[in-house]
């Protein structure tokens, strides 16, 4: 009798603790979430996502092993990513 109040009381904290759990990944989930308008989106975006830059040699490796291919620069490559 002893034993099966002592497991009821376990399982009643940890669902307690689960329930808790939840709660605040919810609140912390709800506070991440922002709604952004469409004039607001030009002052978040940083410079460096944009791709019309991208100029160099990395970049023109990287691209060689994303194509699989390589042409005209001085490295060699495979396309495997194992150079």
């Amino acid at each position: 009798m002893k034993d099966s109040i002592l497991r009821a009381a376990a399982i009643l904290r940890a669902a307690s603790m689960l329930r808790t759990a939840a709660m605040i990944t919810l609140a912390v989930a709800a506070v991440g979430c922002a709604q952004v308008m469409p004039y607001e989106r030009a002052k978040l975006a940083h410079p460096t996502m944009s791709a019309v830059d991208l100029v160099g040699p990395g970049v023109m490796h990287l691209r060689a092993i994303d194509e699989g291919a390589t042409g005209g620069s001085a490295g060699a490559g495979s396309g495997c990513g194992c150079n």
